[in-house]
């Protein structure tokens, strides 16, 4: 139904019973409830009519291919897009097959996850949700550089298609003017070896969302850009630049990354407030470590360190 919906034109009750093959009115109005409640939002301009507010884009596994340069064609060993999960992050880490470069991506999530356990909302079609995996027999390099080196690469594509005035909060919060455009949670499994989910979200063109539904100021790519940007371009933008990373980063650590972190770095020689558990760290903010990613903290007379995971910045 979404796919006939999705042109933005007005569709009779039973045009669309007719071309779903649905029994009875009865069935149609379940669905339109069932989207309804995904965050789908409908016009009625005549009775037993529907149409959707604005065109909806959705996500189109050959589209994504085929704006892939070839070289990471060749390398995704799999590619999925769902119309609802959980948590991309959490279907793909339940996966047991060891096939990788392996990416998903999913309309909607019902369990979206942020950092240290927060909820990452993004009404359906509305947004990327999109989990990469990959995995490494040895990694001498710092995961906490790596999760580092994925949010200066998510700015780098931003920026490509004209995002200005976005910056990184440590250590990978994606804020424009203050408010959260897109967010990454990188979680790890150990085997043999290494296996690395890195999820992505990234607000593109949103619905109005209750303040009581999203509490910390947002805002989507639709507003910066003035003008709508392709998922499904974007989706293969990301894809293409965070593989080039996996790659990269084991070879060189942080090496590559480090001028862009400071160039995006929202936090440097600003008065930054941390949480540690119970305790309350007031300091001055000067960068990340080289080899690490940490956070290089004023604290007094003393320089201190903090690594991903155990702190919480507030600008």
């Amino acid at each position: 139904m979404l796919r006939i919906l999705a042109d933005g034109q007005i569709h009779s009750a039973k045009q669309l019973i007719n071309q779903l093959a649905l029994s009875s009115i009865a069935e149609l109005e379940l669905a339109i409830s069932t989207l309804f409640d995904l965050g789908i939002k409908f016009y009625s301009p005549r009775a037993d009519t529907y149409q959707l507010i604005s065109t909806l884009e959705l996500l189109d596994r050959s589209c994504i291919l085929a704006a892939l340069p070839v070289n990471n064609q060749q390398r995704l060993a799999l590619l999925e897009i769902h119309s609802v999960l959980d948590s991309t992050n959490q279907y793909v880490l339940a996966q047991q097959h060891q096939v990788v470069p392996y990416v998903c991506l999913a309309e909607y999530q019902t369990a979206g996850r942020g950092r240290q356990g927060r909820q990452w909302i993004s009404p359906y079609g509305s947004g990327l949700c999109l989990s990469i995996k990959q995995y490494y027999e040895t990694i001498n390099k710092s995961l906490t550089g790596l999760n580092i080196a994925l949010a200066v690469t998510v700015v780098r594509v931003l920026s490509l298609i004209g995002a200005t005035e976005v910056g990184l909060k440590w250590p990978n919060d994606i804020l424009w003017r203050g408010h959260k455009l897109a967010g990454l949670l990188l979680e790890t499994r150990y085997k043999k070896g290494c296996e690395i989910v890195i999820g992505i979200g990234i607000n593109v063109k949103s619905p109005p969302i209750s303040k009581n539904t999203i509490t910390q100021p947002w805002v989507d790519l639709y507003t910066i850009l003035g003008q709508p940007i392709s998922r499904n371009v974007l989706a293969a933008m990301l894809i293409d630049h965070c593989l080039q990373t996996l790659i990269i980063y084991p070879q060189v650590g942080l090496t590559a990354f480090l001028d862009d972190w400071h160039n995006f770095d929202l936090s440097y020689g600003q008065t930054v407030t941390l949480s540690k558990q119970a305790e309350v760290i007031t300091g001055t903010a000067w960068g990340i470590d080289d080899e690490e990613g940490s956070l290089l903290l004023q604290v007094g007379n003393e320089k201190r360190r903090f690594v991903c995971g155990e702190v919480s910045l507030r600008l």
